[in-house]
């Protein structure tokens, strides 16, 4: 916090323009380039910046500095803040430039999205457009650190943070001392008054996030609450001016110094794993404060000097536009060009990335976008006569461009309701496409055994029987089990309802009584198991919670960037409630393939596929055992296959030729086998796997829609309930046979 000297700033008139460049800090627009440069690093994937989003860390504490230090001005000179004025600027400075990346951001993603996702995204683009993407992309839990697969606008929630800032602060100055005279007349009283203030905001806003950043919460990361205290500490330094200017040239150079390394060594220490903002975010914004009074003191020595190099000037000059433009050209190229890598070891978030070529070449075009735009659209319209003359013309300039914005938004809202998403898709042309199961019939009358159709494999079904499940990709990206109870729980859940709220099925004189147990991966096959327990007489108690595992091993929730500490405490009591059920033929384990990167060994860090085994074999252990009380029968469902990208997204676009999404069997099934070998090695007699493989992919080639159309895939990993279902009598025969074997 500012602890300088109250010191007026001088009385002046308005600068001219020969003044202002004698003025020019040239080591701030350096630290621009360094900011923006350590962005687009870390969007197109360099790996050795792999904390690069702390250059927004950095803009944050330059516009803090430098917006605060204009209003601080004005107040000394006139005693009040213009708002109009103000405000006239801010539109001038952002709008144009931001309007028309929107513009162009709406055009390219109508030619380039896949038509199901497009109504997301202009969502979004109305977000950005009204300047609350942040608050949009909290709620929609967006992990910011995921692949960039997300919303091309996504870097919009920092330039909603600023000027969500940016309507308060003035509002705040103006009130504590612009609106009676005071600085005019007591300038120390006037001082104290703003530094008090900024304290508050500064600390403040410091601790929640730190509170809402151990809590994993997505606002943290998106929220102007969590985020002030960065701005609010470039303000600090713009009170502290005077005292700044007194400090020794050697404690500038020092101060230059360290905060370079503080900057530079975020980018390169950090990573997607570092808790962030919260107490983390200090180390760059610091670093970004010192490099800032460093160059208050001495900005033509040091350090300092070095920021002002002619090419980083020109870099930090163009750094706002070529922010802007990077995302999406970068997003949209991966679109276009990308492909998910069959068997990577991608996360829940499965991203197509593009080719190191097609990367560079889009960071090449983002570069010449920036550039251009910034002399025919950014500098022109912000210097404007005709709008520097009259306020009122650049605020209603500012009115029509947000208006323009909407409109891109709505024209591609409209333009995304695409048949492609609301059409059935066809039916697979290539060889090997599965046969849909019959669609759901009444249960046998009285003396019949049920799921025993004379002459019916599993996994066929007449051709003119239409099926049952998802036709069409946007039915298809809804289809999930039916859960309304609290059998299945989200991340933050430790709850476990009592057995007979977790039953579905007989509750007396079951044929089977089964126990499935485990994530999503498990929660998929209850459509399956709840028509065998319909149809065979069987009794199924279910246990589900997003992305824990049964066996017991600690994992990472890429999620909350911490260890997933409430997948033990639920995976205890499940144990426990399972261990408490009488007559259990089974336990029926569902889990996916991705415990292979996401558990961790012993000193923290997270498991690769290679040494996976020795730790996935003794957590499954101590689960097994603990499961041996109430039953000798565990069967594991091995996962399924791995589509190499979203299979809605992908018929959306193809809806005519379903084939190109498919994928190839050798690459895109078997990816947990180092689980299945380390399940089998814990309890070799206990243990058995069903595997619906071969019904799923009977060929070379994979297909993701069954021959008579259903859609078998809601995302990159997880079935359709209507698929999953149809396949409840080969799922419940191998399951029968595994528990009898």
């Amino acid at each position: 916090m500012p602890s300088a000297t109250p010191t007026r700033p001088e009385p002046a008139p308005p600068l001219t323009r020969r003044q202002r460049r004698n003025r020019f800090r040239g080591d701030i627009e350096g630290m621009r380039a360094i900011a923006v440069l350590l962005v687009v690093a870390f969007h197109a994937g360099v790996k050795a910046v792999s904390g690069g989003f702390v250059g927004v860390d950095v803009f944050f504490v330059l516009s803090g500095f430098l917006i605060t230090g204009l209003l601080v001005d004005e107040i000394a000179r006139t005693g009040t803040i213009l708002l109009a004025d103000f405000y006239a600027r801010r539109v001038r400075r952002l709008l144009p430039l931001s309007t028309l990346v929107l513009a162009a951001t709406a055009v390219a993603s109508f030619l380039l999205v896949p038509p199901i996702d497009r109504k997301g995204i202009a969502a979004d683009l109305a977000g950005a457009a009204l300047w609350g993407a942040n608050w949009r992309f909290a709620a929609e839990s967006t992990q910011y650190m995921a692949d960039t697969d997300k919303s091309p606008v996504l870097h919009y929630w920092s330039l909603s943070v600023e000027e969500q800032f940016y309507v308060v602060w003035p509002l705040l100055l103006l009130l504590l001392v612009g609106s009676s005279g005071l600085a005019l007349r007591a300038w120390d009283v006037a001082f104290r008054r703003m530094a008090l203030a900024l304290a508050v905001l500064v600390v403040g806003s410091l601790v929640v996030s730190w509170q809402l950043t151990a809590s994993g919460s997505p606002f943290a990361y998106f929220g102007l609450h969590t985020r002030a205290w960065e701005l609010g500490i470039g303000a600090a330094l713009a009170l502290a001016r005077p005292a700044l200017g007194r400090m020794t040239r050697r404690a500038a150079h020092a101060a230059a110094l360290t905060g370079l390394a503080m900057v530079v060594g975020s980018a390169l220490l950090m990573d997607e794993s570092t808790p962030f903002p919260g107490t983390a975010a200090l180390l760059p914004v610091l670093g970004a404060a010192f490099l800032v009074g460093a160059g208050t003191r001495a900005p033509d020595e040091g350090v300092s000097r070095a920021l002002g190099h002619p090419v980083l000037r020109y870099i930090g000059r163009v750094s706002y536009a070529w922010y802007l433009w990077h995302w999406p050209v970068l997003v949209l190229a991966n679109t276009r060009f990308g492909q998910v890598p069959a068997g990577s070891d991608t996360g829940e978030a499965t991203a197509a990335h593009a080719s190191w070529p097609v990367v560079l070449a889009a960071v090449a075009l983002s570069f010449a976008l920036a550039v251009a735009s910034h002399y025919v659209v950014e500098q022109p319209l912000r210097h404007a006569g005709f709008l520097k003359s009259g306020r009122g013309r650049s605020l209603r300039l500012g009115g029509a461009l947000i208006g323009v914005s909407l409109v891109s938004s709505c024209a591609l809202m409209v333009g995304g309701s695409s048949s492609a998403e609301q059409d059935a898709v066809s039916a697979p042309q290539a060889a090997g496409a599965p046969a849909a199961p019959p669609a759901p019939a009444p249960s046998p009358a009285a003396g019949e055994e049920p799921g025993e159709e004379p002459g019916e494999e599993p996994g066929e079904a007449p051709a003119e029987r239409k099926p049952a499940g998802p036709v069409t990709p946007a039915e298809a990206r809804d289809d999930r089990p039916r859960d309304g109870s609290d059998c299945y729980v989200s991340y933050d859940s430790t709850s476990v309802p009592p057995a007979d709220q977790c039953r579905f099925g007989r509750a007396k004189g079951a044929k089977r009584t089964i126990a499935l147990v485990g994530d999503s991966h498990a929660m998929q096959w209850r459509p399956a198991l709840e028509r065998a327990a319909k149809e065979r007489g069987w009794t199924i108690y279910l246990f589900a919670k997003s992305s824990c595992t049964v066996s017991d091993a600690p994992v990472w929730l890429k999620q909350n960037k911490a260890p997933y500490d409430t997948c033990g405490q639920w995976r205890d009591k499940v144990l426990d409630r399972v261990a408490g059920i009488k007559g259990l033929d089974a336990v029926v384990i569902g889990r996916w393939m991705d415990y292979r990167t996401l558990a961790l060994q012993a000193d923290g860090s997270q498991s690769t596929p290679e040494n996976i085994g020795p730790l996935w074999t003794e957590a499954s252990k101590r689960s097994f055992a603990k499961m041996a009380k109430a039953t000798k029968r565990i069967v594991v469902m091995k996962d399924v296959p791995r589509p190499a990208a979203d299979v809605p997204s992908c018929l959306s676009q193809h809806p005519d030729d379903v084939d190109r999404c498919g994928f190839d069997r050798d690459q895109g099934t078997g990816l947990d086998a180092a689980l299945v070998k380390a399940e089998k090695a814990a309890a070799p007699k206990a243990v058995c796997f069903v595997d619906v493989t071969d019904v799923m992919c009977p060929a070379k080639r994979c297909q993701v829609v069954t021959a008579q159309g259903q859609i078998m895939f809601r995302d990159t990993h997880h079935l359709t309930a209507g698929y999953s279902e149809s396949l409840w009598k080969v799922v419940s025969d191998r399951i029968d046979k595994a528990i009898r074997s």
